[in-house]
């Protein structure tokens, strides 16, 4: 999710990022950008390299903001402002290059003891301080980009990804601009065949249980058009938000009570609510998923980010749709 992510933050401070999401990939299609903005996603092209043709640097790519960005010589001070690229940058081996991350970058482990840069409103006079040779901007910084060049800081925007097959582009496109193509590759092949290996697993399912996905216990939920209700979709699941207006609609217990989902997956899970607390919302209780304690917790900042660990999350998934299919 390369702008807002679903860090672990209070309650109010993640039930209002959730809204601002909802509008962002709304517009975009992960990681929250202005919602008023309107980022595009990376040009496809420019996401996918051939190492044994491509020379490594001097490298030409479009970014998001439809700028022509020229990297000359591999970055060796790199400043992610967005967890998701920290991760993917991390997993590339492009670790050992990066100088500073924002401060919901806490995976992996070694991102956390980097220097930290905001994430909303990032501070150009810090960036400048920093001496980077590339800033990565997720869909969040957007309207930060102008100022952040007019100081002349290279930066690199990229877009949020709508779909799986978009993370391991992006996958490939940061590996490129980091200088570790042979990396990425590997990387994108092991996730791309774990993938098929699912899929396949649910090749022959016609008609998938029922779910909800609670983003938070003011039940905002995850529509087909968003980013997870997309993986929801791969595995066939039926989602009980498709046909809402908005990608992130905001349901009514009554909905969710009537729809009778089969399966729950709670991403508010570190807030206190649990299957036990959901039999103690009225007529939750004789739900299908709450009646036969299908009611699963998934940890949002791997579901929510665009990035490697999105695969766990698809099996994560998988899992709790299909017990029986996969152990």
């Amino acid at each position: 999710m390369f702008g807002f992510q679903f860090p672990r933050m209070k309650r109010a401070a993640l039930a209002a990022g959730v809204v601002a999401f909802a509008l962002l990939v709304t517009a975009c299609g992960d990681d929250a950008a202005d919602p008023t903005a309107t980022p595009t996603e990376a040009t496809p092209s420019a996401t996918v390299s051939v190492a044994a043709t491509l020379p490594a640097f001097p490298l030409t790519v479009r970014d998001s903001s439809g700028a022509s960005i020229v990297i000359e010589a591999r970055p060796e001070r790199i400043v992610s402002h967005s967890p998701a690229v920290t991760e993917i940058l991390f997993a590339v081996g492009a670790g050992a290059q990066m100088i500073a991350v924002d401060e919901f970058s806490n995976y992996p482990p070694e991102a956390v003891g980097l220097q930290q840069v905001r994430y909303s409103d990032p501070d150009p006079e810090q960036g400048v301080a920093l001496e980077p040779d590339l800033i990565i901007f997720g869909g969040r910084q957007q309207g930060s980009v102008e100022a952040f060049r007019a100081l002349g800081l290279p930066v690199f925007l990229t877009a949020e990804a709508p779909t799986i097959e978009a993370v391991l582009d992006d996958i490939m496109l940061i590996g490129r601009i980091s200088g570790h193509v042979a990396e990425a590759e590997v990387l994108v092949a092991e996730l791309r065949g774990r993938i098929n290996a699912i899929a396949t697993k649910v090749a022959d399912v016609t008609e998938g249980p029922t779910v909800f996905y609670e983003l938070t216990d003011g039940l905002y939920t995850v529509a087909p058009e968003s980013f997870i209700g997309g993986m929801l979709t791969l595995l066939k699941a039926r989602n009980i938000a498709a046909g809402a207006e908005t990608a992130y609609p905001q349901l009514t217990a009554e909905v969710v009570v009537e729809r009778n989902p089969e399966v729950i997956l709670l991403a508010d899970g570190d807030f206190g609510v649990s299957l036990e607390t959901l039999k103690e919302r009225p007529g939750w209780a004789k739900i299908a998923a709450v009646e036969s304690g299908r009611v699963v917790g998934v940890d949002p900042d791997i579901s929510s980010r665009p990035g490697p660990r999105i695969v766990d999350a698809l099996e994560l998934f998988a899992k709790a749709l299909y017990p029986d299919r996969f152990e």
